[in-house]
């Protein structure tokens, strides 16, 4: 998935194609315990503000952009990441939802002597029922200029009693050409990792609070300790 939650249910929810569409805004605020992107931390286990903005209409359309504070190990000089992104989502029918687009990630101050930070993804989702998704993430030229890259991801979210939800999430990144050990060390498939989670989430008073677990199978990298194993607390606050 994208560095955040993108707004799919909401968009593919509507089977109104009418012109002119109803276009919304709204705006989202977070405090996070750690900034955690498919297992790998980008904080170094500190914690951070981060923030968005969306535009998104009826007829499925959507744009926006989403930052996040940032360590410096991994990222050189860079405070902060800036991602922006658009699409297109919809219904397929009752069941079935689906969200195509693209962004790009970047990474202002940065020093690149080690390869280009800044980079794009083309992705494609199946959403079952608006808790089950399956995400395809493509790069050309991924982070720091190591070649085309893939992600899977996967999330399924199961409601519980009181307004809690449990989420559980994978994901699998692949370099698809050298460079993968640069990121991912000793594991036995050195151009690829695992990611795992679980976490459990909860609207009060107008902020969403969640918990969670996530972990890795990346044994050494180039980044230290930040693929390891770790609890994130978040609390958010949209605005419409």
């Amino acid at each position: 998935m994208l560095k955040k939650a993108l707004y799919t249910a909401l968009v593919a929810s509507s089977a109104s194609f009418a012109l002119p569409a109803q276009a919304d805004v709204s705006a989202t605020v977070s405090l996070v315990s750690d900034y955690v992107y498919n297992g790998v931390s980008s904080t170094d286990g500190d914690a951070t503000l981060q923030g968005s903005v969306d535009w998104y209409n009826d007829a499925g359309f959507y744009v926006g952009a989403w930052a996040s504070g940032l360590d410096d190990v991994g990222y050189s000089t860079a405070e902060v990441e800036i991602d922006y992104y658009a699409g297109y989502a919809g219904s397929i029918n009752d069941d079935f939802g689906f969200d195509v687009g693209y962004a790009f990630y970047t990474y202002p101050g940065a020093n690149d002597a080690g390869g280009e930070f800044d980079y794009g993804e083309l992705y494609g989702a199946i959403t079952y029922k608006e808790n089950t998704s399956a995400k395809v993430l493509y790069s050309d030229d991924y982070f720091g200029e190591v070649g085309n890259s893939i992600v899977i991801t996967l999330s399924h979210t199961i409601n519980l009693p009181a307004g809690f939800a449990l989420t559980l999430d994978a994901s699998h990144t692949k370099l698809l050409e050298d460079g993968g050990d640069y990121y991912f060390g000793s594991n036995v498939d050195d151009d690829s990792y695992n990611h795992w989670g679980i976490s459990v989430s909860k609207s009060l008073a107008g902020f969403d609070l969640a918990l969670g677990y996530t972990d890795t199978d990346i044994e050494d990298n180039y980044w230290g300790d930040t693929a390891d194993a770790r609890a994130v607390f978040s609390i958010s606050r949209t605005f419409e």
